[in-house]
C-alpha cells in the first residue's frame, strides 16, 4: 500500500513541477514585458516609475513562485512520509532466525553428521 502512496507522491510532484514551471513563465514573461515598458535602452529605470515597480515585482513574483513550489513539493512528500512512519511496514518477526551461509560458496543446508573418531587410534 505504500509503494502506491509514494508512486502517487512521485506524480503528483511531476504534475506540480510542470505546473509551477508554467507559473514560471508566465510570471517571468510578463514581468519582463511589464518591467521594459517606459525604459530607454541603456539607461537604468529611474526609482519610483513603473518600470522599476513592475522590475521589482517580478522579482519578487519569481521568487514567490520558486518558494511555493518548494513549499509543495515539501507537502507533497511530507504526507507520505507522515504516513509511512504511522502506518509503514509492521512485520511479524520470523520465530526461527534464517540460515545464512554467512559468505561461502557453499549453500548452507541440513547439518552433515561428522565422522566418528577412532579414540583408541594412535595410543
Amino acid at each position: 500500500m505504500m509503494k502506491i502512496v509514494w508512486w502517487g507522491a512521485f506524480v503528483g510532484a511531476a504534475f506540480w513541477s510542470v505546473f509551477a514551471w508554467i507559473a514560471y513563465a508566465v510570471v517571468d514573461t510578463v514581468g519582463t514585458g511589464a518591467a521594459s515598458v517606459g525604459t530607454v535602452p541603456g539607461f537604468p529605470a529611474e526609482p519610483f516609475t513603473f518600470a522599476w515597480i513592475a522590475a521589482l515585482v517580478h522579482g519578487l513574483g519569481v521568487s514567490a513562485v520558486t518558494v511555493t513550489w518548494l513549499f509543495g513539493l515539501a507537502f507533497i512528500f511530507g504526507v507520505p512520509l507522515v504516513l509511512q512512519r504511522f502506518f509503514g511496514r509492521r512485520r511479524a518477526k520470523p520465530a526461527l532466525p534464517a540460515r545464512h551461509s554467512w559468505g561461502s560458496s557453499i549453500p548452507s543446508g541440513q547439518p552433515v553428521p561428522s565422522p566418528q573418531r577412532d579414540r583408541t587410534a594412535g595410543r
